[in-house]
């Protein structure tokens, strides 16, 4: 019974992984419905969880910045795997080191750090098992707007409307983006009933993948991700010299959540509030609804991401200054 419950929460944190990277965005409407989405997309988004949450939780204390990093590195999939960090079919952008610099700042500093990988987890944690190690590892200058219960509400009106700003426009159509939050949010919502049904009594830790269990991941995880590279709009990977860039940011980023696995350095600070298992529960419907009145705007969507990639840039900001922090700074090393 509990390697059950083990399994039904890696699939469940792939889903809520799964939804707020490719439903919210419409990139995949129905991943649990349709066959791409049951074979490839969302298999691939559990396999990233289990794989770079394993890498995160070998740090004695994980907090938000660890969670971050590690974000990072899962979202570089966007180059060999999907192309977008090369050829975003966006037009004309501007590009630095032969990537495409806009689609980097929103998929490296905002998206996958935060919506397909640090988000899931925090809600597993919220919702589905008794500790509080990720929860009390928000930085605290934004704890301290969440542990306000007005504040925390306004959050997450205007994260509902973030989400159904993408949503619309993204979607091909009124009807699906109706559909597609509100029924992506069902198989979900009943995966989290049952495991609620059985009680909240793990914690994250236990649940996440051993090393054993990793041993078995893995393979798949590389099988999967070679296989969006060879068939996944393969024209996509540019020549060689200028995949250089994206090699570059493998080992900057990589060197970042190596060090900072390896540092004793978290933050703690209390437990925020906590949105309320029934507005938690209309999230995906509320969206569905809102998606469906706003107009399919660019514009209004590219202000939307503005706000977010600022926090992200924040976020990553203060995980590479508090990196540096370990190391000794050999000018004040030469004067003791």
């Amino acid at each position: 019974m509990k390697k059950f419950r083990k399994y039904l929460f890696w699939l469940i944190l792939g889903a809520l992984s799964t939804y707020f990277a490719e439903v919210v965005t419409a990139s995949t409407p129905f991943p649990f419905f349709t066959l791409p989405g049951l074979l490839v997309t969302y298999p691939f988004y559990t396999l990233n969880m289990l794989v770079f949450a394993y890498v995160a939780f070998q740090k004695r204390k994980v907090d938000l910045y660890t969670l971050f990093l590690a974000g990072q590195v899962f979202g570089l999939f966007e180059a060999y795997g999907t192309k977008m960090l090369w050829s975003p079919g966006w037009g004309a952008e501007p590009k630095f080191l032969g990537i495409s610099v806009i689609p980097f700042l929103l998929l490296i500093f905002l998206w996958h750090p935060l919506m397909s990988f640090a988000l899931p987890i925090l809600i597993a944690e919220s919702y589905l098992i008794s500790s509080n190690e990720v929860v009390t590892g928000i930085p605290g200058w934004i704890s301290r707007y969440l542990g306000n219960k007005r504040i925390l509400y306004v959050i997450f009106v205007l994260f509902v409307l973030f989400c159904a700003i993408n949503q619309a426009v993204n979607s091909p159509s009124k009807m699906v983006s109706l559909l597609s939050p509100s029924a992506s949010w069902i198989p979900i919502l009943l995966s989290i009933w049952l495991w609620r049904r059985k009680g909240l009594n793990f914690s994250l830790r236990e649940l996440l993948p051993t090393k054993r269990e990793i041993s078995v991941v893995f393979p798949f995880f590389l099988l999967m991700y070679a296989l969006l590279g060879i068939y996944l709009f393969p024209e996509g990977i540019p020549q060689l010299e200028e995949q250089a860039g994206v090699w570059v940011l493998y080992a900057f980023f990589g060197a970042l959540l190596y060090f900072d696995v390896k540092s004793p350095h978290s933050e703690v600070a209390n437990v925020p509030q906590e949105v309320p298992r029934e507005i938690f529960a209309s999230f995906g419907f509320v969206v569905a609804f809102v998606a469906y009145l706003l107009p399919k705007s660019v514009p209004l969507v590219v202000v939307s991401w503005v706000p977010g990639v600022a926090v992200g840039i924040s976020i990553f900001c203060c995980a590479v200054r508090r990196i540096f922090k370990i190391f000794p700074n050999p000018h004040e090393e030469g004067l003791k």
